[in-house]
């Protein structure tokens, strides 16, 4: 899936988290019936009111080979737009696991489990298709007019975009719906030219900080920056950092799905509410204001995303990351984190990390370093994601 969403057209962060949220959640639903005093998220889950086809008590069924049919039929769903090839890929990771299983079961369990397994990942799609973003990715930047009050967003240097990113995201289906009141944080960074004022003293912050970065700020903000690779991104580093940690502590399935789900569900209810939060307080980049207010040739080191500037997406999605992490291997737990070990563009792609939190804190603040964040954006965002986290604890597996 990882791989599958680079190759797809328009599939940027919250297009992936969403992905990731159906194809985690129909694991474990197909999943379900093997394990031990686990509860269905029907009903449970906002509007997810769909009934999944149930097992035959009386016929015998492999669980490893429904899950497999039944992601096939999801991620065939989510990455259509991948092209054949790339779909093709899909079939032969569902037929090497399903041989695996097969080796010593009679034909009538393999049957009843590929007929179950394609019967849960058929409504599965059914109901991924009920909040209406099967097609977002074709519509990254659709008609919107942007407001014009003074100190609203507007095309941010260095590479002035002209479309603000998925204005209409934050009106999504949330998976939670206590969620929806994380939303209602209070914007305490207030629009403001006054020397003397919180964003003023904030902005002057960013720029001294950008203008003078040493080597480890400048390593730091490397390491973070997905604009260089993929890797980076929130949504493709903190899942390739479960599967790191999955291999490292050897999860059994049963506890390597729950943190699947778990972190699947705070990231895409993360960029819902983070683009909920962007569009209704519409703030303007720290750069915008650095060249408006404080010196009118300055240039960020790093592009921002095309979207308002609070609250910090990054924020919310590492400190929602870091519980969730925190709550399966503990909140001491060091780690050396190798996901961006393949990158030849960095001085250091491998990083220690004390514990989950700091390596949030890291990712969350290193946006100083290159203005694309005012401190108190991400102060506000690590916030939201944390309260978002404990939401999504509150929903018992077993």
């Amino acid at each position: 899936s990882l791989d599958l969403t680079s190759k797809c057209n328009g599939f940027n962060d919250p297009i992936a988290s969403r992905s990731m949220y159906y194809i985690a959640l129909t694991l474990y639903e197909s999943l379900l019936p093997g394990l031990q005093n686990y509860q269905t998220l029907q009903v449970r889950l906002n509007g997810f009111n769909t009934t999944l086809p149930q097992a035959d008590p009386s016929k015998k069924y492999n669980w490893l080979i429904v899950a497999s049919y039944a992601l096939y039929q999801v991620a065939t769903e989510m990455y259509k737009s991948s092209g054949s090839e790339n779909l093709s890929r899909i079939k032969t990771l569902r037929d090497k696991f399903a041989l695996q299983e097969s080796v010593e079961l009679d034909p009538e369990t393999i049957t009843n489990s590929i007929e179950l397994g394609n019967s849960i990942g058929w409504k599965m799609v059914d109901y991924s298709q009920t909040d209406g973003q099967s097609e977002a990715y074709l519509h990254n930047y659709p008609t919107y007019e942007l407001p014009q009050k003074e100190g609203s967003w507007i095309p941010t240097p260095p590479d002035y975009f002209a479309k603000p990113l998925m204005p209409y995201w934050g009106n999504n289906r949330v998976c939670i719906l206590d969620n929806l009141y994380v939303a209602s944080v209070p914007n305490t960074l207030k629009y403001s030219t006054d020397k003397n004022s919180i964003m003023y003293a904030e902005a002057v912050e960013a720029y001294n900080i950008s203008t003078s970065l040493d080597t480890h700020q400048r390593d730091v903000l490397e390491y973070w920056n997905s604009s260089n690779d993929k890797h980076a991104s929130p949504v493709c580093h903190n899942f390739l950092l479960m599967q790191q940690l999955i291999k490292e502590k050897q999860l059994d399935l049963e506890n390597a799905c729950k943190l699947f789900l778990r972190l699947s569900i705070a990231h895409y209810d993360s960029y819902i509410i983070t683009w909920k939060i962007k569009y209704a307080t519409m703030l303007l980049r720290p750069s915008t204001y650095i060249k408006q207010n404080i010196d009118r040739y300055y240039i960020p080191y790093l592009p921002s995303l095309p979207v308002p500037e609070y609250v910090s997406e990054k924020a919310v999605l590492y400190s929602a990351s870091s519980r969730i992490f925190s709550e399966t291997f503990g909140y001491r737990y060091s780690f050396m984190d190798y996901t961006q070990s393949t990158r030849i563009d960095l001085r250091e792609n491998k990083k220690y990390f004390d514990s989950f939190e700091e390596m949030a804190k890291e990712a969350s603040y290193s946006d100083l370093y290159g203005a694309i964040q005012f401190r108190s954006s991400i102060d506000a965002g690590y916030q939201v994601g944390s309260e978002i986290a404990s939401n999504v604890l509150k929903v018992k597996l077993n």
